[in-house]
């Protein structure tokens, strides 16, 4: 008669044949914390460029092409990230993609609407070199006064902060400032063409706060064209 074999004996003989050693608990709650907190960055990054591409295709500001790539990403790894953890199983596979789009569309929606992703996407700008060439600015913006965007030649100079333009349809604004912050290489001179942040005062009035360069003629031409 054949011995019964008993499961736990049959366990504890493959776990010391194969050597296993028992996982610690603080590697389980590490890597549950570690996917928590993925998820959460990954929450953040979707509703941010859930945001910047609402600010593109409302506000017609920025091309939200790299934007909405960026978002479709993040959406991904969110759900791959949250599909690791335990809470997971509790929902099925639809209603984790809709809670994750809900959220999104939701805080960034949100966040476009109180400005912080025009906000964000000045300070991406000015931090990061290469940002501009990934997300161009739409180029009739820079013809948008009543939108804060203006571009033209330097015709006449006060001073550091007032001087006056004529822009590329051939109006002339008088440029009011202080402190203006002037970046790239921006010369100040009669000739010099240039891009203007600000805020519109009157019919042809404009309060700088930013100044930019104006990158080569073929942007000028292209500009043209539009008018």
């Amino acid at each position: 008669m054949k011995k019964k074999i008993n499961i736990s004996d049959k366990a504890f003989e493959v776990i010391s044949n194969q050597k296993i050693k028992p996982i610690p608990k603080w590697e389980f709650v590490l890597k549950n914390w570690g996917l928590w907190l993925g998820f959460g960055l990954c929450l953040i990054l979707l509703t941010l460029g859930i945001s910047l591409s609402w600010f593109g295709i409302i506000d017609n500001i920025i091309t939200p092409n790299f934007w909405i790539f960026m978002a479709f990403v993040f959406l991904v790894t969110s759900y791959y990230i949250f599909d690791k953890t335990k809470k997971a199983y509790r929902f099925e596979k639809w209603q984790r993609i809709v809670f994750i789009l809900i959220i999104g569309v939701f805080v960034g929606g949100m966040l476009f609407k109180v400005g912080l992703a025009s906000k964000v996407d000045r300070s991406l700008e000015s931090r990061v070199g290469f940002y501009r060439q990934m997300v161009p600015m739409r180029m009739k913006v820079w013809s948008s006064p009543d939108q804060g965007y203006l571009s033209g030649k330097i015709t006449k100079i006060i001073d550091r902060d007032n001087f006056q333009i004529i822009d590329f349809s051939g109006s002339v604004w008088t440029i009011i400032g202080r402190n203006t912050i002037i970046r790239g290489r921006v010369q100040m001179r009669i000739g010099e063409e240039i891009k203007l942040i600000g805020v519109q005062k009157g019919p042809s009035e404009f309060e700088v706060e930013e100044i930019r360069p104006w990158n080569g003629t073929m942007m000028q031409n292209m500009m043209k064209e539009n008018y």
